[in-house]
């Protein structure tokens, strides 16, 4: 089946509103937020690209400096409750399924420690205008298949709340 994520409505809005804004390219961000007593994540916060991202048609880079000064702030706002849960982007004219290079990129944010998680999200926003789509997973760990070892991906259920 799948875990929920939660996501505030107001921060889905803004992910919509930054895709419709750079469609046909690819935009993207961070979620912030924490794990919940029963394990499921809540997404409080939304960081959007950064003034020096880079888009294109089918690849994101962020402004990783942008976005680290962002998380660092929130995370001190909340006085460390709340941090890094992982990344969203769009696939514009594209489905909300997770690329080869999206499972190789969610793999390095796990195996990056200064990532401050080793279980990581990936969120793909697809589709276009008004037919966005949103797939979300999990990176939870490694899984032996002979001869090959995979990443294991969860499938996350993202659910929209409201917030206070």
């Amino acid at each position: 089946m799948g875990e929920p994520i939660w996501i505030p409505r107001q921060a889905y809005g803004l992910m919509c509103a930054l895709g419709e804004k750079s469609f046909p390219l690819e935009t993207g961000g961070v979620f912030l937020g924490y794990k919940a007593n029963n394990g499921e994540l809540v997404v409080t916060a939304l960081i959007g690209p950064g003034p020096n991202a880079r888009h294109s048609r089918y690849r994101f880079a962020p402004d990783a400096e942008y976005q680290q000064e962002k998380i660092e702030v929130h995370h001190a706002r909340s006085e460390g409750r709340e941090t890094y849960l992982g990344d969203w982007h769009t696939h514009p004219r594209g489905s909300a399924d997770l690329s080869s290079l999206d499972k190789r990129t969610l793999t390095r944010i796990a195996d990056t420690p200064s990532s401050g998680t080793g279980t990581p999200v990936m969120a793909v926003l697809g589709g276009e205008s008004e037919k966005w789509d949103l797939n979300a997973v999990r990176f939870d760990g490694w899984t032996r298949r002979f001869p090959f070892k995979r990443c294991n991906l969860v499938p996350l259920l993202p659910r929209l709340y409201d917030q206070a």
